[in-house]
């Protein structure tokens, strides 16, 4: 059966509109606000922009596409920057990384909410957030652990709020410590929860932290499935209700940016299609990054209760400082 083709809605069309508007402005403001640059910039302006204009409707319409549809494209497009030899050489490296700071916040995330009194799936989403994904981890074990909704959405906005702190945080950890293009790149993408919130964190730094940040961060990403698993034997094992019925796909995304990376190690494009494909996913990362920044709503944050938020600042901190000692250590 054929598919019939369905005219955007007004909403999503206005809503978008101004997303690409805040993008645009943040991308151009860059020029002059280097110090800064185009990503920030867009996320401050998104979150002034999302806050002032919050009974508008159709901002959260246009703002949820960007992070869900552009945000995707970006990344994909992306993928042209890394060649698979650079893949290759993190090896060891990306992966004892990607290990410690999983198990160190699906740990200390255990162990803190017990101490402040959350319940256990509350704490183990909090920890997938922070360990694996962001919110989409937040929601894969919301499905297995059959959470209710104000929880979901307490430590989704917690963890969304803590990896868009990171953003600006970890380049300025990062230039404090004067960590290598590489260390830099590896503590990024081993802590920052979205893949977005890596890509625009390691991309500040340099083009070689952004790269860096993108395959590490990949590596997490691919461990959700592993992990819901894990959690699901180790219930049963603990005589607690299955993890069931829960459908763990890898994001497409990292199909598309495996493609073109690929296709930029086998050199079979010009070198001028590389750098405009490259530029071209720069930006819209910046137009998703604008619309993640419009979601985000101070009244939303004040209601998800400053211990939710202790919890997940308690959490983010061992991990980034665990992981900031084996980077030191090893790379």
């Amino acid at each position: 059966m054929m598919r019939t083709f369905s005219m955007p809605s007004p909403a999503l069309l206005w809503g978008f509109l101004l997303v690409f508007v805040v993008g645009c402005l943040g991308w151009w403001l860059a020029q002059y606000i280097p110090s800064l640059g185009n990503v920030t910039l867009a996320i401050l302006i998104g979150v002034l922009v999302g806050n002032a204009l919050s009974s508008w409707k159709s901002i959260e319409v246009g703002a949820k596409f960007a992070e869900k549809e552009i945000l995707p494209i970006s990344i994909g497009l992306l993928g042209v920057e890394l060649l698979l030899g650079s893949l290759l050489s993190l090896g060891p490296l990306a992966i004892a990384v990607i290990a410690v700071s999983i198990t160190t916040a699906m740990l200390v995330s255990m162990r803190v909410g017990k101490w402040l009194g959350f319940s256990q799936s509350f704490s183990l989403m909090m920890g997938a957030g922070n360990a694996i994904c962001g919110s989409s981890a937040v929601a894969s074990t919301s499905l297995a652990l059959k959470a209710n909704e104000s929880d979901t959405g307490i430590a989704i906005g917690v963890v969304n709020l803590l990896g868009t702190i990171g953003i600006f945080a970890l380049p300025s950890l990062i230039g404090f410590l004067a960590m290598s293009h590489l260390e830099g790149g590896l503590l990024i993408g081993g802590t920052l929860q979205a893949f977005g919130q890596a890509l625009a964190a390691g991309f500040s730094v340099s083009p070689e932290s952004g790269q860096v940040a993108t395959v590490v961060k990949m590596g997490r990403v691919l461990m959700l499935g592993p992990v819901v698993i894990l959690l699901s034997l180790w219930m049963q094992s603990n005589a607690m209700p299955p993890l069931e019925d829960v459908k763990v796909r890898t994001p497409r995304f990292i199909f598309g940016f495996f493609a073109m990376s690929i296709i930029a190690s086998l050199h079979v494009l010009p070198q001028e299609v590389i750098t405009s494909i490259a530029m071209l996913g720069k930006f819209l990362l910046v137009v998703a990054m604008a619309g993640i920044g419009m979601r985000i709503q101070f009244r939303t944050l004040f209601r998800s209760g400053l211990k939710a938020l202790l919890f997940g600042l308690i959490v983010s901190a061992i991990q980034v400082t665990v992981t900031v000692i084996v980077v030191l250590l090893l790379a």
